[in-house]
């Protein structure tokens, strides 16, 4: 990011956000979303055909979808690199 008017003052900033909610784990990160898609999604079909409480169900389908967004995330910043 180039400032036309200097540098930056010093003290404190506001993070950016944006910098925090991309995915910037390369390989290693689009192998723990799969993982997580697969484990999360299977276990939370498991949970259901056992009968679990529904926080378990939501919980394990809840990991599984973070995993799904986890690999988009990666594919979709994939020209970013």
């Amino acid at each position: 990011m180039t400032h036309s008017a200097g540098p930056p003052t010093r003290g404190r900033r506001r993070p950016d956000l944006r910098h925090w909610l991309r995915p910037r784990g390369g390989s290693r990160f689009l192998v723990l979303g799969m993982c997580m898609a697969v484990g999360g999604l299977a276990g939370g079909v498991r949970s259901a055909w056992d009968g679990k409480g529904i926080w378990t169900i939501l919980g394990t389908f809840g990991l599984g979808i973070f995993g799904v967004l986890a690999v988009v995330g990666y594919f979709v910043n994939w020209e970013d690199r």
